[in-house]
């Protein structure tokens, strides 16, 4: 059920460290991000703008403030508040002054309006938070300031007395962060906007105190309690004092496609800030969380195209013809759409497609339209996505957009080749097309539709509806006819286009030269204002009045007003009013590779200073007459000493296997290397393995391949400079080079051919752009070249002679491999039609993208980025797999002298990395003195769909302060690794207890940071078929569920409990992993505080139960098998009990071994049985008993009957207070009027009543007469005679419980013992002529009444007292002849004459 792999992204900061580098995390990535190329800018906060766009997971964060960078090789830096617990409040903060001089003021031209702008009061409270005190517990309440050593007084030299300027007061956050000014700003004063509320922390983050030991949980290992002493501060924060600035640089994030021609094209702030957007010029689209960095959503924009809206143009054109653009949010209060805008990539199209007849594509933009939503999985603020629209508009893709025309409807606007503003409504269908046939696999989750964004007005009719739903490519959008308002500029090109926000029709348009401000309306456009203005970037409107105009040196902020003829404001429209727009403020940047204008008063910008020093800053405009602005670091990279001549770093990896990675460097050369190497602290470079040779470039890709003939295996690595080299794998020898390309190298393909083949003994290695170069291995010589064409290679196809390679512009090229001929071009469906008559072999190109295919792959190369060429990808469960079975190996005898494997040594390196030592002194001194585990340098990041974050910490808290995803998903990975490396080692105390602490004692170690795992993340594993991980993450999930506060128990049900399966529509929804994992979580969550749930919460959880124990899914049963398991006793008050027990009979009876997995059910479901067995055992004799007698057939009891047998081997005592009962139900089975269900239950019953004679002493057999003697609780003994399956007497004449009882060989006389009373009772059981004419009645005894026989004393003194238990194994009888008998208690040895 859980396909999702357990990856785990290591960060090796010695692999760059140099004398005077900063070798941690936070160093790498901050070297990283210097060397980085920003594209684009977002940022969120009270503290850093206006408060970004809602979305369908508003309220669920807090983000504080914080700003995302995306950057050209398709990677995002998320930096954050460096103190996590409120706004920008730092004591002090360094400003830095631009040095651009004040510009002119420049006047521009007035239009008379056609249409009147309603003249709105503008808003400006810069930060307009209110300042607070800060408390932290267990820190010194004395004043903190930065640490001297970071202020920048090189860009600052007056900040001194501008601090001490007018005298110590209470400072706003705006005058700590910010330098203050003598004027004010020239804007109207408006009151500040209330405060608004943070919103709860969402469930599961808040865990109360619970000393229970982990040994209460299930599937936990029993571990001997050590003292354990306390943290060292029980309440650090992370990042406290990591950074003297107020945003620290926390997560570099990698989406699933980065490198060269992924370049993140726009960035937008999300559901409040606490998701990003981004956009990739490729066409990838994915959702991140600023808190983790983790991916929540990833899509394909250029992915198959839907048909377009009646009207319009379709795309035609290959996934890889576009460029993406830009990115538009509209939220119409109940949905959230998507809008990107792409630009055609002429230099991936195929001049084919260009042509005459198509010219009119050359000018189009490509528009797609996607629907956001929260998804119905509920996992974490996961989210989902519907394409709803695409089409080709025929504009400029600058010059178009989407905006909400009403409350009830959008609007498409653009700008046509003429010049002309063109409008149309865009209406969206309020259901998306049903499927009816091929249901989704996750069915239960997507039952949740998209809400309509437009409440009233759109009614379609029921034909059209039913094409929709036939048609599955068709779109979900519809458009207006086109609305001509006229021409915008004079000059026949313009730039870009913006509208203002708001349902005011009203936008700017500018070109090189000049800058437009206009309104429209329903018939006309009206200019308002015009200036000639040249350098113009970006315009960004704060309201309908206000706009914020970018230049590469300046921001300039716009402000729109009424005034007269004589161009004096006035307050409102008047006859001749026209509409005057002045600069009143600006802000000068410097050095600035993205800047935001987040708000009027403020430009947030990612600049590097004259040291080459990457930093962010907040510029605060100012009136154009005033001073030039000051602004405030947010965050800048530490100085680090100049690195020297020789310096090298690794620029990539090529791991083989964790014990060996070979390393590629900057200087030109290879090292091996190890998992283990790479995370010590102190690396030997005398035992390194070197290259002899170096290359003249920085090495960026690397490739093992065979030689055919001598079977020896070669490294294929290439430079920056182009070049392509070969050495020897074993000593890393360089064997020969050549410089091919003009761009590296990007991937090898070895293609298998017999002999006489054109590529036999060859290797084909391929170039960035497509080229190849056929290299012969046998004696390393260079064949020839293959160019490349406009497009990237994608694959590479072989058919005998026949070379065939297809490009990502879908074109083909057809290549004679033997005459290196060229013989033609073709399209993609002409390539698909040669490959269809078969006889090809595909190869496809590797985008250098990791592949997980052996468990281990490298992020990146420093092609990509600087910090991802350090970093490995592991796949746990493979890795731990192997290591399990090597230790399994090793336990053998022929294994026991081989020694400890590398493995080991992986593995210790590995799980030294993702602890987090520092938090309790204890704990790690087990861990290195028991468990002998170093000190590792690397760091652990997080992998989730498909997108890696490396986490920049601070210290050994931060870890666990990131997120429940981050703090369960390391959880995880410890648990797992220590319990395999327990395999190993003979220190089960050390490994338990160091697994016990971090599974249960985190909370109180950490305390309020703390974020505890997150349930619903381990809910996955818990079904997961790998059993280290699957036992980890019951460990770790047990102790969560026994950790929950009543609130947050009370929380997690309400929030799952309507994807339970009892509340799903249909079967497949039923079985979906959303309504496995609603029952995983309300179940266990009931088992533990089932008295805070409702009834109704409670019945819905029993019928789910009941649902999945009749299911024929395994994982299904599994999971109601052992919630049935452990709360049997709360669900029979909601369901029919016994019919629930009967399905767990069936379910303990009917498995094989053929059938044995990791969720084998058949010792599960009798596990459970057993446990019912002792919580309730009336109700268990009840069902069996009836079932034993009443069987619903024979194949039926027969399965109950072997579910006895079952229960006296392993729970005899469970037995034993209900065996009379038992032995009836099991004699009565056997009668003999019923011939047929006799003989059908005869051996499964003889086999019962076998286990029952030799178990329990109470009970003996005599073969040859067929009786059975049962003795009774009461002091009574049953007899039987199982000829007949009656029951012929009763003896009584014990007064205490009987302990054991025993035939004479010849069957004539029954021995009964009890030990309470210290008797022995010899009883006549033989035949008698008197039993003919008394049946029922016992044999006469030689005397008169229904006394024994005999009746015999003793006193055996203390060795009488014991348990039910002892006496099973303890008391015997022996029998020497048939009239003697010896009774043996423990030591002592009665003989008696019978």
């Amino acid at each position: 059920m859980n396909s999702t792999p357990l990856v785990v992204p290591f960060t090796f900061p010695n692999g760059t460290s140099s004398p005077g580098a900063d070798a941690s995390t936070q160093g790498l990535l901050a070297e990283a991000y210097s060397r980085a190329r920003p594209t684009c800018l977002a940022s969120w906060g009270k503290g850093l703008g206006p408060d970004p766009f809602p979305g369908p997971l508003s309220g669920l964060d807090d983000p504080s403030e914080g700003v995302a960078v995306g950057c050209e090789d398709g990677t995002i830096y998320i930096f954050n508040q460096a103190v996590r617990d409120g706004p920008l409040d730092l004591l002090e903060i360094t400003p830095s002054r631009p040095s651009s001089p004040p510009h002119t003021h420049r006047h521009g031209r007035t239009h008379s309006r056609s249409a009147t702008p309603s003249a709105l009061s503008p808003n400006f409270a810069p930060f307009n938070i209110s300042s607070r005190t800060r408390a932290v517990s267990a820190v010194s309440n004395e004043q903190a300031q930065a640490p001297k050593n970071y202020v920048d007084f090189d860009e600052e030299p007056e900040r001194l007395k501008e601090m001490l300027k007018g005298g110590v007061r209470e400072k706003s956050v705006t005058d700590r962060i910010m330098p203050s000014f003598e004027k004010g700003f020239a804007f109207d004063k408006v009151p500040p906007p209330p405060s608004i509320p943070s919103s709860p922390s969402p469930p599961g983050h808040t865990r109360k105190s619970d000393a229970r030991s982990l040994l209460s949980a299930a599937h936990s290992p029993a571990h001997t309690s050590k003292s354990l002493s306390g943290p060292p501060s029980p309440a650090l924060v992370p990042s406290l004092a990591a950074s003297p600035y107020p945003l620290s640089l926390d997560f570099h994030v990698f989406p699933p496609h980065f490198g060269t021609g992924y370049a993140v094209a726009d960035l937008k702030p999300l559901n409040s800030g606490g998701h990003v957007l981004c956009l990739q010029s490729h066409g990838s689209l994915s959702v991140f969380c600023v808190r983790d960095g983790t991916c929540r959503l990833t899509s394909q924009f250029s992915a198959e195209p839907l048909s377009p809206p009646p009207g319009m143009k379709e795309v035609h054109l290959p996934k890889t013809g576009w460029i993406w653009k830009r990115l538009e949010l509209v939220d119409t209060g109940e949905l959230t759409l998507v809008a990107a805008f792409a630009a055609l990539d002429e230099r991936m199209v195929p001049p084919a497609s260009l042509d005459s007849s198509d010219n009119e594509r050359q000018h189009s933009s490509r528009i797609s339209l996607l629907a956001l939503r929260a998804s119905s999985e509920l996992d974490s603020g996961e989210m989902a996505v519907e394409k709803i629209g695409d089409w080709l508009v025929h504009a400029q893709v600058d010059g178009l957009g989407v905006r909400a025309q009403s409350e009830a409807s959008l609007q498409l606007y653009y700008v046509d080749s003429s010049n002309h503003f063109i409008t149309r409504s865009l209406l969206v269908d309020p259901d998306p097309p049903v499927e009816e046939d091929a249901p989704e696999e996750n069915a239960g989750n997507l039952a949740i539709p998209l809400l309509n964004a437009f409440k009233t007005g759109h009614i379609h009719s029921k034909e059209r509806l039913s094409i929709v739903e036939k048609d599955e490519t068709r779109g979900r959008v519809e458009l207006g006819e086109p609305t001509d308002h006229g021409i915008l500029l004079s000059e026949p090109a313009f730039l870009d286009l913006r509208v203002a926000p708001g349902l005011q029709m009203r936008g700017a348009i500018w070109s090189d030269h000049e800058l437009c401000v206009f309104d429209w309306d329903d018939q006309k456009i009206g200019l308002q204002f015009t200036a000639t203005i040249s350098g113009l970037k970006d315009v960004t409107w704060h309201d309908n009045e206000i706009f914020s105009a970018v230049f590469p040196d300046r921001v300039d902020i716009y402000k729109l007003s009424l005034v007269d003829a004589n161009n004096d404001r006035i307050p409102d429209q008047q006859a001749g009013a026209l509409l005057h727009a002045e600069i009143v403020s600006s802000a000068f940047v410097r050095g600035s590779h993205a800047l935001r204008a987040s708000s009027p008063t403020h430009v947030v910008s990612a600049s590097v200073n004259h040291e080459g020093r990457r930093k962010l800053e907040i510029i605060r405009t100012v009136a154009h007459h005033d001073n030039p602005g000051g602004g405030a670091t947010l965050w800048k990279a530490r100085e680090q000493k100049p690195r020297p001549a020789g310096d090298k770093h690794i620029t990539c990896m090529l791991p083989l296997e964790l014990a060996q990675i070979i390393l590629g460097y900057s200087d030109g050369t290879l090292r091996l290397s190890s998992f283990l190497r790479l995370s010590q602290t102190d690396i030997d470079p005398t035992i390194e393995v070197v290259s002899d040779v170096p290359l003249n470039g920085c090495i960026l890709s690397l490739h093992v391949v065979q030689n055919d003939r001598t079977g020896d295996r070669l490294i294929i690595g290439g430079a920056d400079d182009g070049s392509v080299a070969i050495w020897s794998l074993e000593s890393l020898k360089l064997l020969a080079r050549w410089i091919p390309f003009i761009s590296p190298l990007r991937d090898v393909v070895q293609l298998k051919q017999d002999k006489g083949g054109p590529f036999r003994g060859s290797v084909l290695a391929a170039s960035c752009d497509g080229t190849i170069a056929v290299i012969t291995m046998d004696e390393y010589q260079f064949s020839y070249i293959i160019p490349g064409a406009q497009a990237p290679l994608s694959r590479i196809c072989l058919g005998g002679d026949n070379l065939l390679l297809i490009y990502a512009h879908d074109r083909a090229r057809l290549w004679d491999a033997k005459t290196t001929e060229f013989w033609r071009s073709m399209s993609l469906d002409k390539a698909h039609e040669m490959l269809e008559q078969g006889g090809w072999v595909e190869v496809p190109i590797d985008n250098n993208f990791p592949s997980m295919q052996t468990g281990v792959a490298p992020l990146g190369s420093s092609l990509s980025s600087y910090d991802a060429a350090t970093s490995l990808l592991v796949d746990l469960e493979p890795f731990l797999s192997r290591a399990v079975s090597i230790a399994k190996a090793l336990s053998n005898e022929e294994g026991k002298d081989a020694g400890l494997p590398p493995t080991v040594g992986v593995l210790r390196a590995m799980l030294a990395a993702l602890l987090t030592p520092g938090i309790n002194s204890g704990i790690d001194s087990i861990c290195k003195n028991g468990l002998q585990l170093l000190f590792s340098s690397a760091s652990v990041g997080y992998h989730h769909n498909d997108a890696n974050s490396l986490i920049a910490m601070s210290n050994a808290q931060a870890p666990w302060c990131v997120s429940a995803d981050v703090s369960a998903a390391r959880a995880l990975a410890i648990v797992a690794c220590l319990r395999t490396l327990n395999h190993f080692d003979n220190a089960t105390d050390d490994f338990n207890t160091v697994i016990a602490f971090y599974a249960t004692s985190l909370p109180h170690a950490i305390g309020d940071p703390y974020v505890a795992p997150s349930l619903p993340f381990l809910a996955k594993w818990w079904f997961d078929t790998s059993g280290e991980l699957r036992a980890a993450a019951r460990t770790l999930f047990d102790a969560g569920v026994a950790g929950l506060s009543p609130e947050a128990t009370i929380a997690m049900v309400e929030h799952w409990q309507h994807q339970l399966p009892n509340v799903q529509p249909d079967d497949s929804a039923k079985k979906s992993p959303s309504a496995a994992k609603a029952l995983l979580l309300c179940g266990f969550v009931a088992t533990h505080q089932y008295n805070l749930l409702s009834t109704s919460s409670l019945s819905s959880i029993s019928k789910s139960i009941v649902i999945y124990l009749h299911e024929e899914d395994v994982i299904c049963k599994a999971l109601a098998i052992d919630l049935c398991s452990r709360g049997f006793d709360i669900w029979q008050h909601y369901v029919d009990a016994m019919s629930v027990l009967r399905s767990l009979f069936a379910l303990a009876t009917s498995s094989r071994k053929e059938n044995i997995s990791a969720q084998n059910i058949g010792p599960q479901a009798r596990a459970a049985v057993l446990q019912v067995v002792q919580n309730n055992t009336a109700l268990f004799m009840a069902t069996l008993s009836m079932d034993i007698l009443h069987p619903q057939g024979v194949e039926h009891r027969k399965s109950v009957l072997q579910l006895v047998a079952f229960l006296i081997r392993k729970k005899p005592l469970v037995i034993y207070p209900n065996l009379p009962r038992l032995v009836e139900a099991v004699v009565k089975s056997l009668d003999p009027n019923s011939t047929s269900n006799r003989e059908a239950v005869l051996d499964t019953a003889t086999e019962i009543l076998g286990h029952v004679v030799k178990t329990f002493p109470t009970v003996d057999f005599h073969m040859a007469s067929q009786r059975l003697a049962v003795g009774t609780g009461e002091g009574a003994v049953i007899m039987y005679d199982l000829k007949t399956a009656t029951r012929l007497y009763v003896l009584e004449s014990h007064k205490k419980t009987p302990t054991a009882c025993s035939f004479s060989p010849d069957g004539r006389r029954l021995i009964t013992v009890s030990l309470e009373e210290g008797v022995v009772l010899v009883w006549k059981v033989g035949s008698s002529f008197s039993s003919f004419f008394n049946p029922g009645a016992p044999p006469r005894q030689g005397h008169g009444g229904s006394e024994p026989y005999k009746s015999l004393g003793f006193n055996v003194g203390d060795e009488a007292n014991m348990s039910v238990e002892d006496s099973l194994e303890a008391v015997r009888f022996e029998w020497p002849s048939e009239r003697s008998v010896r009774l043996k208690i423990r030591g002592v040895t009665l003989t008696f004459s019978t």
